[in-house]
């Protein structure tokens, strides 16, 4: 079966230079790693080949704002009103005759409230921080999606709308959805100390330079109490354990961008008829996943016994994070190893020992440290000693040297900022900034939500982020130390309940590396679907082989009484709901190679 693909984006290079010569970041190159890691197949085409779309192109994709003169205008209107759909994310710029919307000023941060539509199978609650975009002025034609909420200086006006021409669509979303996601997940390069919680419950300017030191999000308009707990009534002062629940990130901010943007393409698709495969994130049946990291601080062989006793105890098998200088005796690291757990490095820059400074030399000094008190020669993760961080991405270019193949240390370290402070449960490719193309990194991005529930995180905060984990189909990251475990009883209690919690919940214990290696085999998977006479052909193409695949199709008019039979293959068809919409799952073991399957529904 040749490839068919229902959904084209436009790859705009000459756009794409022009900024990065003048210093700018080509955000809208991000929208290649949000399609990649849903390994939802599309086409790329020029701005000339977007103004007459291949024949089995239904939904286009204008990523940034294009570039096109009157007349290719002109024949993208008339392809629109023959039955396409059209998406632009940003500045309509001269496409703005066909979405009904004109610019109505640049908005540098925001917060957008999304409307009630049937476009969105999954709305978000809360109104979404936004980092970039511009405000939209309407036609009377035109329904509004979603609103940047009203400031200071203006009031409220459309941040997204629909517009329907003829049998076709267009979708403008105002919001710089690229930007946002980035800049939430990334951050901004860390310079100096950050500024704290106003309410005292983050007191981040502590004079050592770490991830929430250039956080996105804000304290004051991103974070909630978790359900159930009291308003904070005075000021708060930060102490262990927390005497009392604090505002927290209660909301994966990026990744319900990500599911905005993804809703978008899905009911466009839907609007023409069209059949959208994509690769589900984790194993089928597994809507989130959860993982757990024990940090190695002090290296003392009796705290490193109470945490084998928890994990076992929990049953979880964890990603164990050795810290320099010392390291365990050769009978604990022998347990470590002996219980499953993964080896991993907790890079220290610290400056508390010889080589814990933040520098080249010293993580490739400390990675070969782990390597021999570890015996392991393959290290292929790591999370930062008290989530140090110094600049914007030069941490990534040292794991790519190393071999460092997926880091998580991106997460909290005071009470104020756990839970989703950098937005997301999904692994992702970090982007570069324009001097270096906006190049993606080749290290996945695991994040940290929490650590040491009953001490460092008040124990109100477990639910939120597993909510909020499976909510987006991500992984929940909780992190624990020795110390605690050994010397603070309510820390293991909670170690061990949160166990039971993910499991009650269908959410299997995933170490590092496996979500590593998961992801990894994933994305070298390219999946195609088109519509046959008694119903749908499939196809996947793949790199290695992913067992237990969990292949999922957007098929128009599809409910949850709806039911698949899969055909030409072993496997097994039902459907389930991801992003609050219905997919038919297929089942199956994708082969290195070609895969074919053939679904039909039955009546």
């Amino acid at each position: 079966m040749p490839a068919r693909n229902a959904v084209a984006v436009v790859v705009d290079d000459a756009a794409i230079q022009r900024a990065q010569e003048a210093g700018a970041d080509a955000w809208w190159i991000y929208v290649t790693e949000v399609l990649g890691h849903l390994r939802l197949p599309f086409r790329s085409l020029t701005p000339d080949e977007a103004t007459s779309p291949p024949d089995d192109v239904a939904v286009l994709v204008f990523a940034g704002t294009p570039t096109l003169d009157p007349a290719a205008v002109a024949e993208l209107e008339r392809w629109v009103r023959a039955g396409g759909a059209l998406i632009v994310v940003g500045d309509p710029g001269p496409l703005a005759s066909i979405a009904g919307v004109t610019s109505a000023g640049a908005v540098d941060d925001g917060q957008v409230t999304i409307a009630d539509s049937p476009v969105w199978s999954s709305r978000p609650d809360v109104a979404l921080h936004a980092v970039g975009g511009v405000r939209l002025t309407t036609r009377e034609d035109v329904d509004v999606l979603a609103q940047w909420d009203p400031t200071d200086d203006v009031g409220a006006q459309p941040a997204a709308v629909l517009r329907k021409l003829g049998t076709g669509l267009a979708m403008t979303l105002g919001v710089d959805v690229w930007q946002s996601i980035v800049r939430i997940q990334q951050g901004y390069a860390v310079v100096a100390d950050g500024k704290p919680a106003a309410d005292g419950t983050a007191p981040i300017d502590d004079g050592i330079l770490k991830c929430e030191d250039g956080m996105a999000l804000s304290f004051e308009r991103d974070r909630a109490m978790p359900p159930g707990e009291p308003e904070l009534t005075a000021p708060f002062e930060h102490s262990y354990p927390p005497p009392a629940a604090v505002p927290m990130f209660d909301q994966p901010y990026a990744d319900l961008w990500r599911s905005v943007f993804l809703q978008c393409v899905w009911w466009a698709a839907e609007q023409a008829d069209a059949v959208v495969p994509w690769l589900g994130y984790w194993p089928a049946g597994v809507a989130a996943v959860a993982h757990m990291s024990h940090d190695s601080d002090g290296n003392v062989d009796e705290h490193g016994q109470a945490a084998l006793d928890s994990f076992a105890e929990a049953d979880v098998k964890v990603t164990w994070c050795h810290v320099f200088p010392g390291g365990y005796s050769p009978s604990t690291v022998a347990a470590i190893t002996a219980g499953g757990h993964e080896h991993a490095l907790h890079y220290n820059a610290m400056g508390d020992a010889d080589l814990a400074e933040w520098g080249w030399p010293q993580i490739r000094a400390q990675y070969a440290w782990a390597q021999a008190v570890t015996g392991t020669d393959e290290i292929v993760s790591n999370k930062n000693h008290y989530t140090r961080w110094e600049g914007w991405t030069e941490f990534y270019t040292w794991c790519e040297r190393l071999g460092v193949q997926i880091d998580e240390s991106r997460g909290p370290s005071k009470h104020g900022s756990v839970g989703f402070l950098f937005g997301t449960a999904h692994v992702s490719f970090p982007i570069a900034d324009a001097s270096e193309g906006n190049r993606f990194f080749d290290v996945l991005n695991l994040p940290l939500h929490t650590q040491d529930l009953a001490w460092a995180g008040h124990e109100s905060i477990r639910d939120v982020i597993l909510d909020g984990a499976e909510a987006v189909h991500g992984v929940a990251h909780f992190l624990f130390h020795g110390p605690h475990l050994h010397l603070r009883p309510p820390t293991r209690a909670a170690c061990v309940a949160l166990a039971h919690e993910a499991r009650r919940r269908g959410m299997p214990w995933w170490t590092s590396a496996q979500i590593n290696s998961w992801e990894r085999r994933r994305r070298g998977v390219t999946l195609s679907a088109a519509a046959i006479e008694d119903g749908w052909a499939m196809r996947a193409q793949a790199s290695d082989p992913v067992q237990a695949a969990s292949v999922l199709l957007s098929l128009p008019g599809l409910g949850a009484d709806s039911k698949p039979v899969l055909h030409d293959g072993k496997g097994s068809a039902r459907v389930v709901a991801r992003h609050g919409r219905h997919f038919v799952e297929l089942e199956v073991d994708i082969v290195a190679g070609d895969n074919d399957w053939r679904v039909t529904l039955s009546r």
